[in-house]
């Protein structure tokens, strides 16, 4: 039988702090665990959360059998509670709603657990009214948090939480997860953990139908932009940033063809997620390693923009300008606008 962290792929440093945590008896009021997209932020919460409040706990995991674990399993525990987003963002009225819920002690359980996931949609106001809870904890309640950065949160949510750092996920995890579990031939499987950057969420949805041939077409272009003239560029972007769908997940692809280039400059290692041309691994070696590192920040920042609805337009215009004039050897130093 799987136990409860098994389910949780990849994490055996995070997973083991926990365990050392839990067994101390002495969890902090509030844990945030931070990483990218697809790699189990949330699951981890949960089954932490189940383990806390298992009476069965081994000191390594819950036993996913008692009363306790059933009713979390079947999402009516009475001390697990979930904030989500409402729509895009967490709102101030849900977080006033979980500071009414937290003046009751644990029905059941040792302690209730409260997961806020992708805490990054906090609005303002909701940050604010979350600060106050956590500046006067409830006895008895773990908060758990879930954000893609730290740096997303006010800077005194993050100063009031143990800060759990999880990995992306290891290639082998991935490729044989996608073979054993989704019936992936496995030379697709390579390819697509190849390109999913430690991902699951995203290898997961690189095996729908096209994804993977969508992608190969993206680079194509990126590969093509130190060549165009610029009415042909912003031909290019406008087009591009129509795509309702998608545009995320295309610079996420980029920002991993930029890190292949940074690899390229910095040694001479062919070890790369994708298939750079010659001509290109020959450019990477002459170009200036601080232009590649600034590309891929700022294609962090534009992801960041995306998600508080910011002019997609003008945001891929920046990014595909900037690379094109790294490539070009001109360096492209200027911050977003």
């Amino acid at each position: 039988m799987t136990m409860s962290f098994e389910k949780v792929l990849g994490q055996s440093r995070s997973k083991r702090f926990l365990q050392q945590v839990a067994r101390t008896g002495h969890l902090p009021h509030a844990l945030l665990f931070s990483g990218m997209e697809g790699i189990g932020k949330t699951a981890l919460a949960f089954e932490f959360a189940k383990l806390v409040n298992c009476p069965e706990f081994d000191g390594l995991d819950a036993c996913d059998r008692c009363a306790s674990c059933r009713k979390a399993d079947s999402g009516h525990h009475p001390d697990l509670l979930w904030v989500r987003s409402d729509g895009m963002f967490i709102k101030v009225d849900q977080i006033r709603e979980l500071r009414r819920q937290t003046r009751f002690r644990p029905f059941e359980g040792r302690r209730r657990v409260i997961i806020l996931a992708d805490a990054q949609n906090l609005r303002e106001e909701a940050g604010n009214a979350l600060l106050k809870l956590l500046e006067e904890p409830p006895d008895r309640h773990l908060f758990i948090l879930t954000v893609l950065e730290p740096q997303m949160l006010l800077p005194t949510i993050v100063s009031r939480c143990c800060h759990v750092r999880l990995q992306p996920l290891e290639d082998e995890i991935i490729r044989d997860h996608l073979v054993a579990r989704l019936d992936i031939p496995a030379p697709v499987a390579r390819d697509v953990t190849r390109l999913c950057g430690g991902s699951l969420e995203r290898a997961r949805w690189l095996t729908e139908d096209g994804r993977l041939a969508h992608w190969k077409e993206i680079l194509e272009t990126v590969q093509r932009l130190r060549r165009l003239s610029f009415f042909d560029l912003f031909d290019l972007t406008a087009r591009w940033a129509l795509k309702k769908e998608d545009l995320e997940q295309d610079l996420e692809c980029i920002k991993l063809w930029v890190r292949d280039l940074v690899l390229c400059r910095l040694s001479d290692s062919e070890a790369s997620t994708f298939d750079l041309d010659d001509d290109l691994r020959r450019i990477a070696r002459n170009l200036d390693a601080e232009d590649l590192f600034f590309l891929y920040d700022m294609i962090e920042q534009a992801l960041q923009r995306f998600r508080l609805n910011a002019n997609r337009q003008l945001t891929v215009e920046g990014v595909c300008l900037a690379i094109k004039d790294i490539l070009n050897g001109q360096g492209s130093r200027n911050t977003l606008s």
